[in-house]
């Protein structure tokens, strides 16, 4: 049997709180907002001695709100079963563990105090794989002063700054579920990541926010509380990585890494929309008019210059933090040599032009790929009409772009 159906037999049997036991759908949480304090303490004691089984949810998720510790520590354990007397012992004993006074049987319940306390604290940090244009999602969590927790929601991209900030206020075990639902989802993978080093990378993408694009309100409130100057010093989870592993072959890493570039499977980490779309222009420009290998090779030559422009027009710098970031991910996946891998090649590009080169027309074929096949087959006329493939790429980028 689960809480909520639990809450619901409890519902049934505790008749005068059936009509606020039921609107709260089984969220503990809201429990407490339905209910009083004196029919908080009930319905923990009938669940605690009716639902053991189910009672250590309810018990966990009280025990992070100043409600239902005073609930915790106001329900009498006398007559009521064994299993239900252990949790609400051991509910108490973590209490008073994290400095609340545990009352005496004649004294009257006391509740937490008005801040938590240090051996209560909770903080936690996570950090999302990138996505091909290199935004990530961070998870940073700390106590909440009056119970709970603070969980800040931030999708950041190193090259194009903070894209959004949010805050939320739940209790610890919502926070928990939540972040646990994101790393254990096949979609969407989480890793649980340094706080500092996640820190650092959220506080350097700050520094890199465009100047037509206003700061979120929310990092412009919490900025000075959880971030400052000193993380420019900070190690973020790619450098460190870097500095554990050590790097791969670079000319065997520079092949496979260009080949899953090309079929798509890495990257490309795309410039701003507007550069694409230029080039595009150029690309039309380039065919225009002609026919068989002499278009075949104005592409070619097409392609190289856009490899020229985007090595030298774009921060070579950005793409090799992309690339050890996606190394520390590969790292936390188990995948050493994939890690190693990566690393070779950010080293490579910094080092030898040619082997920046030969990436950067990798990321170019796979940005352009739709666009290449609609310039081999389709005329200019029909590219200048608002050909779908041609629309394709720039759909593609306009997200934040």
């Amino acid at each position: 049997m689960s809480l909520p159906e639990s809450l619901e037999r409890a519902a049934s049997e505790l008749a005068p709180l059936a009509d606020k036991i039921r609107p709260a759908n089984g969220d503990p949480h809201r429990l407490l907002e339905e209910l009083g304090a004196d029919e908080a303490t009930q319905l923990l004691a009938w669940i605690l001695d009716q639902e053991s089984d189910e009672a250590e949810e309810l018990v966990e998720a009280w025990g992070e709100d100043d409600a239902g510790v005073r609930a915790l520590l106001s329900v009498d354990d006398s007559g009521m079963a064994k299993a239900g007397r252990k949790l609400l012992r051991k509910a108490r004993h973590r209490l008073r563990s994290a400095g609340v006074e545990i009352p005496t049987a004649k004294e009257a319940p006391a509740s937490r105090k008005g801040v938590v306390a240090p051996a209560d604290r909770w903080q936690a940090a996570h950090v999302s794989s990138p996505d091909f244009r290199g935004a990530r999602m961070g998870y940073l969590v700390d106590s909440h002063p009056s119970g709970g927790a603070r969980l800040f929601e931030i999708r950041f991209d190193e090259g194009r700054g903070l894209l959004d900030f949010k805050v939320y206020n739940a209790g610890r075990s919502k926070v928990r579920g939540f972040l646990k639902s994101l790393a254990e989802s096949s979609g969407r993978r989480l890793f649980e990541v340094d706080r500092d080093a996640l820190r650092a990378l959220v506080w350097r993408a700050a520094q890199a926010q465009p100047v037509d694009r206003p700061l979120p309100s929310a990092w412009i409130e919490w900025r000075m509380r959880l971030f400052d100057d000193a993380l420019e010093k900070e190690a973020t989870p790619g450098e460190r990585i870097r500095s554990e592993l050590g790097e791969g072959d670079r000319a065997a890493a520079l092949e496979t890494l260009c080949a899953q570039t090309k079929a798509g499977e890495l990257g490309p980490w795309p410039p701003a929309t507007t550069w694409v779309g230029d080039r595009m222009d150029e690309g039309r420009e380039s065919v225009d008019g002609l026919e068989g290998e002499a278009r075949e090779s104005a592409i070619g030559t097409w392609i190289d210059g856009v490899t020229v422009a985007l090595v030298e027009e774009t921060d070579g710098e950005l793409i090799r933090r992309h690339l050890d970031e996606l190394a520390w991910v590969r790292s936390q996946e188990g995948d050493d040599e994939a890690a190693r891998a990566l690393l070779a090649v950010s080293g490579a590009i910094e080092e030898d032009d040619e082997a920046a080169r030969a990436f950067t027309r990798a990321r170019v074929e796979s940005l352009f790929e739709p666009y290449l096949a609609s310039l081999r087959v389709i005329e200019e006329d029909a590219l200048a009409d608002g050909s779908p493939a041609g629309a394709d790429v720039e759909d593609a980028l306009a997200d934040g772009g």
